[in-house]
Parts: C-alpha cells; structure tokens; sequence
C-alpha cells in the first residue's frame, strides 16, 4: 500500500527539472523470489531509473511522504529505507549510502538509479531481492549493477547435477577440485554477486558456498557432501553462463544424512586428534638464556599429552613428530590432513627480546590484530619462510608463497576462514582449562596468521605455553611438572570440545 499524499507534481517539476513529457516509458523486469515483476523505467544520459514506488508494492512495503524536505521512507515488516528526492544518500537499518546519481520524482513516483541501487537492495533483501533483467535481442540478460557473476542455479538430472553460474557476458574461468569435495570456480575479472548466490545453493548438496574477491579474480567454492568423481565443465550462450556437469546418477537421490560420512567429523564425533610439536631437528625454535630449546619443550608437551589421550582411549592420537627430526610445513600438514583429523594442536613456547615478557597464548587462525601477535606469528614463520625462500635440489629457485598467485591467494583464504568459529570456540576451551592448571600469568587467547594452521583443512589452535626468553619461565618449561600440568590442561579442553561438537 502507497500512501497518497504526494508532493505536487508541478512543484517537483519544478524543483527538479524533469519534463514528464521528455521521459520515454519502458518496463525492466524485476526477477524477486516471488516472481518476475515489470516494473517502469526510464532511461537518461544512459542511467537508467525504475520506479521504487511499483516495486515497493510488489515487496509488501509502504512508501511514506513528507512535503517538508522532500523525504521518503520505505518500511515492511523487516526494513526501513530513507531518502531524500534529489539526493543520492539513503539510510537503511543496515548501511548509509551514496547511490551517485539522484533519487527522482517523476509522475508522483519515486525512481531510483539501477546500476547502484540494485547492489544495496540486494544486500538489504538477499533472499528476497534476486536480481534484474532487460530484454536484448528478444532475450532476458541480467544487468550487472555492478556484477558480472550475478545468478547460480542448480539442478537434479536424470544422470547426475547441473550446476550453473548466470555471467552478464562471456569471461574466461577455471575450474578445479581441491581435498575434501570442494569445487571451485574461478573468474577472470569476476565480481560475484555473493549473497545472490549463496541464497541460491541450498543445503541439500553443500556443506557450504564462499564467495571470494581479490583483485583480478572472483571465485565461487562449493563444498559437496558427495565425492566428486565424473564431472566436466563448459561454457554456453544465450545467456553466457558456466556449466559444471556432475555425471553420476545418485545425486539425484542426495539428501542432508546421505553422506554424513563425508563430511569433517565436526558435527557427527571428534575422535582424531592430531598433536604437532613445534619445529625439530634442525629448527630449534626459540632459545632460553640457559639453553633450554624450544623444540625440546615442544616434543616433551606434545608426549605427554599423547600418553594422556592414548591411556583413556577416547581418541584416535596423530603426532605430526614424535622424535627430534626436522618437519617441513608440508610434512606437517600433509599427515593432519591424510589422517582426517578433527582437531588440530600445535604446541611451541614463545620468546621476546625483553626477558621481562611472561605468560602463555591461545591463537587461532585469523589476521592478526596486534603487533604482539603479529611478532609471535612471524617468529614461528620464519622457518617456513626460509624453506620457501631456499633453492630446491636442483639449485633452482622455489616457487614463490602461495599469495603470490590470486588464486591460491584465494584458497588460504578459504582454509582460514572454514574453521575460525570452532577454532576460536576451542582456543576459549583451552583459555578456560590452563588458567585453572598453570600458575604463570595468562595472556589469553589472540588470533594470527600462522602458517601451519593455514594448511590444515580442520579447527585448530596453536598454544605459546610460555616465555623461554624469560628465566623464570624457562626453568618452569623445562621441568616434567609443568610440561605434565600444560598437557593436561590441554586435554580438559580437547575433551570439553568433544562433548561440545559431537552428535549426540
């Protein structure tokens, strides 16, 4: 319903300098989850406008009027939008906005630019709000707003699934499988339309859609709950799109519990625990003023919360190394992940130039939000950055780190950010448990970019169990009674978390 108590026609005229009779009247189809709707439009010095004031019905909203100032609000049951008539801002509950080009008021209806209001409508109504179309060539084609990328649909065939991302126009793209059932589509000059998108995948295939961005390059990630074994991919026309064929007959008969045993056992049980000693042979992490070797502390943890788990019998234990040997980052990550493991743990001890410096961390995986944990995560990269930096067997260089490629820029982005509830979720379980069983300052729980947890496809933490750099402490990480008292803690919380995530 529109309330009817418009500003006078002649006064907006006026006002604004819209001649009615100079505005050529068109439609614009818009496409809600309701339906296409046709909604009138028009087109000036190639910006085109539609009419908020039909559409507005067609979403179950009022549009209210007030002749001081010229102000309009949009309300439903979910959402306030304000404007104001021949500004380009406007306030919802979500964002304020500058749209560039004006709102209009034309024939006692309010328009607004498409190109971009379209991108901040749907992100105000992502479900409801799906997008809009204009007829070309006798043809329905999306209109950007801003979007290349801008609609997936996915369908059930006799032989298998289509899954199919809608382009404004033709663009280059690849398509590769990563561990774990993940497909990813990636898009040269891509910029997805991410909340239609994620609106359109449904539960019944996918664990989970993530749409990333990075300059250059837009991707769309599906996680499947099914292997993906026969599949192929091409690109079709009218309108562009990208096709992914999945061939095989019994995903037509997928369901959310078909394969629950695909998935990471996160929602079902967590009986994989993966134990990593930091650094080992010849990488001697940090040193104290008395000699005490971080790598030595690390390992000595590590043991004893090994014996713990493997005395109960609750879980399945995976050390990463149970000896002084050296480990690369691959090594590291390829036995977490080829052991499935539900629960990932990297154990070191932490060092400052400042002896005075005391007490243990919990991190989690995540950009760092201070120098501190910033300093502790280039410390504990430095090796791994050395064994990027060094030349292969054949005096050749390495290939340069993974976010020298957009691409795989893009995959340690996913991986950092698959886990992050549950990791932090955990570091608050181990935060809790050491500071009832160690008695040295507390430092709490931060997040940075450490390098072995961004290649481990499961929650996981990395815990700095104290300052070797500071004496006291030194003496404390050395000593059977500490190292004893950090696995337990460690182990209250791994039990904690299991309780937490397992189904019952």
């Amino acid at each position: 319903m529109i309330s009817t108590l418009f500003p006078s026609i002649i006064s907006a005229l006026i006002i604004f300098g819209t001649p009615i009779e100079q505005v050529r009247s068109e439609t614009i189809d818009v496409e809600l989850s309701t339906g296409i709707e046709k909604i009138s439009s028009f087109a000036e010095w190639n910006i085109v406008y539609l009419s908020f004031s039909e559409l507005s019905q067609k979403l179950g909203g009022r549009i209210d009027w007030s002749t001081v100032g010229h102000t309009v609000r949009y309300s439903d049951d979910q959402h306030t939008i304000d404007f104001v008539v021949g500004s380009p801002y406007l306030k919802s509950e979500l964002e304020s906005s500058n749209l560039v080009y004006p709102v209009r008021l034309v024939k006692g209806q309010l328009y607004v630019p498409e190109m971009t209001f379209m991108p901040f409508l749907e992100r105000l109504m992502p479900t409801t709000f799906a997008g809009i179309r204009k007829n070309k060539g006798g043809k329905s084609r999306p209109l950007s707003g801003g979007y290349n990328v801008v609609d997936m649909e996915v369908s059930e065939k006799a032989n298998g699934l289509l899954i199919e991302l809608e382009l404004s126009d033709k663009m280059a793209y690849d398509v590769f499988i990563t561990e774990g059932n993940w497909i990813n589509i990636s898009i040269r000059d891509g910029k997805i339309n991410a909340p239609r998108i994620k609106a359109q995948a449904g539960k019944k295939h996918f664990y989970e859609v993530k749409v990333h961005q990075v300059e250059g390059t837009g991707q769309v990630s599906l996680w499947f709950k099914r292997p993906i074994k026969n599949w192929n991919h091409h690109l079709v026309k009218d309108p562009d799109r990208i096709q992914i064929s999945i061939v095989d007959e019994s995903f037509a008969m997928a369901d959310s519990s078909s394969a629950a045993g695909e998935k990471r056992n996160i929602d079902e049980t967590i009986d994989v625990i993966v134990i990593d000693a930091g650094h080992g042979g010849s990488d001697y992490g940090a040193i104290g003023t008395k000699g005490t070797r971080e790598k030595d502390v690390a390992l000595g943890i590590a043991r004893y919360l090994a014996r713990l788990m493997r005395k109960e019998k609750k879980f399945k234990v995976v050390m990463t190394r149970d000896e002084d040997k050296t480990m690369t980052l691959e090594n590291r990550a390829d036995i977490a992940n080829r052991a499935k493991g539900d629960l990932f743990i990297s154990i070191h001890a932490n060092a400052n130039p400042k002896p005075s410096v005391r007490g243990w961390n919990v991190f989690f995986l995540a950009p760092a939000k201070n120098d501190s944990a910033r300093a502790t995560a280039q410390f504990e990269n430095s090796v791994f950055l050395r064994e990027i930096a060094e030349p292969n067997g054949n005096g050749e260089a390495k290939p340069e780190a993974d976010n020298a490629d957009p691409v795989l820029g893009i995959l340690n982005e996913m991986i950092m950010t698959e886990f992050q509830t549950e990791s932090h979720e955990f570091a608050l379980m181990c935060d809790k448990t050491i500071r009832k069983k160690v008695k040295i300052p507390a430092r709490g729980i931060d997040q940075a970019g450490f390098f072995v947890l961004n290649k481990v496809y499961t929650p996981s933490v990395l815990v700095e169990t104290g300052f070797i750099s500071n004496p006291v402490e030194e003496k404390l990480l050395k000593s059977s009674d500490y190292q004893q008292s950090m696995a337990e803690a460690i182990y209250e919380a791994v039990k904690k978390f299991a309780d937490t995530y397992t189904k019952k």
